[in-house]
């Protein structure tokens, strides 16, 4: 056989290679099965359905039924001025975007850029 005639150093390297090659090979057959990603869209504020925030003429975006459950916002900055109820009225204060805008109970609506 050819392997008895290789001298000693390389013997030991193709025994090397070999264990090298079963142990990858075991190794590969002991993966964990990890389940797929949930890839279902997230609502949020300003997806398509029928809570969608509704603008009017002047550019006042009412916003829709608060549920915190299906509130996500990013943390991009496109400010807002967004009309609160409080208990003396109504304010207006500065958010960061439409979604937060919109992430409270108290919030009305709102319109582009901070407020005066």
């Amino acid at each position: 056989m050819i392997i008895n005639r290789l001298p000693v150093s390389w013997k030991s390297c193709l025994s090397l290679l070999g264990f090298t090659v079963t142990i990858t090979l075991a190794g590969c057959t002991s993966m964990v099965n990890v389940p797929a990603p949930d890839t279902k869209p997230i609502h949020t504020p300003n997806s398509a359905s029928t809570d969608n925030p509704v603008s009017n003429a002047n550019g006042f975006t009412k916003c829709p039924p608060f549920n915190p459950k299906n509130t996500i916002c990013t943390m991009q900055y496109d400010p807002v001025c967004v009309k609160v109820t409080t208990n003396s009225g109504t304010s207006s204060r500065t958010a960061g975007n439409a979604c937060s805008a919109c992430g409270t109970q108290e919030a009305i609506g709102y319109v582009k850029d901070e407020c005066l």
